[in-house]
């Protein structure tokens, strides 16, 4: 048996978070069984597979295959829409958001 989960870092730490294997195989069309030889290494998986997992799981390919900057966290749609709109901002306009999202998490925490 070769083990070619290597070639894919992420592949299983990203599925974990969002399903189980069966529920992956429900929606992507697949088996169980298959997403287990897949994910022990037994099979290498094909990239429709990996590109079925990343959309399932909202992530890119590239964070699956490792080859992202930041591949320690997974960022959710939402994250990733703030972090867009933020990138668009004037530095002053930054420091403004980042004031006001300092005063909505301690207005959050006296909840």
């Amino acid at each position: 048996m070769q083990n070619h989960i290597y070639l894919y870092p992420n592949l299983v730490k990203v599925r974990k978070k969002v399903c189980t294997q069966y529920q992956l195989a429900e929606l992507i069309g697949i088996s169980q069984q298959e997403i287990s030889r897949y994910e022990r290494g037994e099979v290498k998986a094909p990239i429709n597979y990996v590109r079925d997992v990343a959309e399932v799981c909202n992530v890119s390919v590239d964070y699956i295959l490792g080859l992202s900057r930041d591949t320690t966290d997974m960022l959710s749609k939402d994250d990733f829409e703030l972090l867009e709109i933020y990138d668009k901002l004037s530095s002053e306009n930054k420091a403004k958001l980042i004031e006001r999202a300092e005063t909505l998490l301690e207005m959050q925490s006296k909840e």
